[in-house]
């Protein structure tokens, strides 16, 4: 039979059949295709999911060059990752980490500044007290405070009798005297049981001492009216030569005894 002679029924039955081959073909290939991208993409995705789990395990040093200090001050380690094979991922966290790095080194740098300047503001505090405490009118008011409780002591004290009022005076004075040299020479601001202690531990002593040298040194009530005003003022111009010259030998074997036993005293204080 000829191809003239074939159907036409038969000619379209040829025609579908090769277009469902052809189509069939296709759909093999696109799943063949599909399957090969299927395991691409699924192999790129373990491989980053890898990459990021491992992320936090490659952060170990082989070089202290980036080494930091944490919050409690462990030590932080850089990485120890080969630059050309970073990914782009990690090289911006690290660079995150290295701006940390300099932010502690900066902030633990300002923690000292400011503990540096809070032991400057002490300082100045302390030095601003002393400064307060012995401005003129501050330690007038403490000398003459000294003055009327040594001489209330001496008043009630039946050792003192033997001396005049005017003496009593002079030995109150040289007592407020001797306080401000010790509390000057050592810088000290006392406690008003400091204060009580060297009053009524140390000061009487002084005083019934110094009491006997006016005694000598003063040759008359007018003398003896020149040492209660030197003691007060600390001004040697308005004594005349001789009485100076004659206090000087009588008081400096007190005011030694005194000193000694109130440095020990600020000695043995500080110890303990």
């Amino acid at each position: 039979m000829t191809d003239q002679e074939t159907s036409p029924a038969v000619k379209s039955s040829k025609k579908g059949l090769v277009i469902g081959i052809i189509t069939l073909l296709a759909i093999v290939i696109a799943a063949i295709a599909g399957y090969f991208a299927y395991t691409n993409i699924t192999q790129q995705t373990a491989i980053n999911a890898k990459e990021l789990e491992q992320f936090g395990y490659q952060m170990v040093a082989s070089s202290r060059s980036f080494e930091s200090t944490g919050e409690l001050g462990e030590k932080q380690l850089p990485s120890t990752f080969d630059e050309g094979k970073i990914p782009p991922t990690q090289k911006v966290i690290r660079g995150l980490l290295n701006d940390k790095d300099t932010l502690i080194q900066n902030n633990e740098a300002l923690q000292q500044e400011i503990e540096s300047l809070k032991a400057r503001i002490a300082d100045l505090e302390e030095y601003k007290q002393l400064n307060e405490h012995f401005a003129p009118n501050r330690l007038a008011d403490e000398l003459n405070e000294v003055e009327r409780r040594v001489k209330a002591f001496l008043i009630r004290s039946s050792d003192a009798e033997r001396f005049s009022t005017l003496q009593i005076e002079i030995m109150a004075a040289a007592s407020a005297a001797e306080y401000k040299a010790y509390i000057t020479r050592n810088r000290l601001m006392l406690s008003a049981d400091q204060k009580q202690q060297v009053i009524s531990d140390y000061l009487p002593a002084y005083a019934f001492c110094v009491g006997d040298g006016v005694d000598i040194a003063a040759n008359s009530p007018q003398e003896e009216r020149l040492l209660a005003t030197y003691f007060r003022t600390d001004d040697g111009s308005i004594l005349p030569q001789a009485l100076a010259q004659d206090l000087s030998s009588v008081v400096a074997p007190c005011q030694l005894a005194i000193r000694t036993r109130l440095d020990n005293n600020s000695t043995d204080t500080s110890q303990g």
